[in-house]
């Protein structure tokens, strides 16, 4: 896939995947005969991850630093494994703000259609 269709299936800027890219976070992308980047599944899955990442408040630092590992694995170190627990510490704390304010909304759901279903 070219990098608009990859634009549009991420919803991820063209500029920032070229930022990506030159960081070294997408790998060397192949060209087609025109120069236009060609992108394959895996390029869609990596930068899927470094959206999620980047969403989640991980630094391009670490993430730099994690794909080099899933890269690498003999890249691991002390400073990634501590960053990774702080990020999964923080992605738990979320998870139970965001399942609290299910919670409240799901009951206001319910009293709102037991209201509507009285009339």
């Amino acid at each position: 896939m070219r990098i608009g269709e990859l634009s549009q299936i991420t919803g991820c800027p063209i500029g920032t995947i070229r930022f990506y890219e030159s960081k070294g976070l997408l790998k060397s992308i192949a060209r087609n005969l025109g120069g236009q980047r060609i992108y394959t599944s895996s390029d869609l899955k990596r930068l899927q991850l470094i959206m999620a990442c980047r969403s989640n408040g991980m630094k391009l630092e670490c993430i730099v630093r994690v794909i080099q590992f899933m890269d690498n694995p003999q890249l691991g170190s002390e400073w990634l494994l501590q960053n990774v627990e702080n990020y999964l510490s923080e992605l738990q704390k979320q998870r139970e703000s965001l399942d609290r304010a299910e919670k409240y909304l799901r009951q206001i759901h319910k009293k709102l259609t037991q209201k509507q279903d009285i009339r």
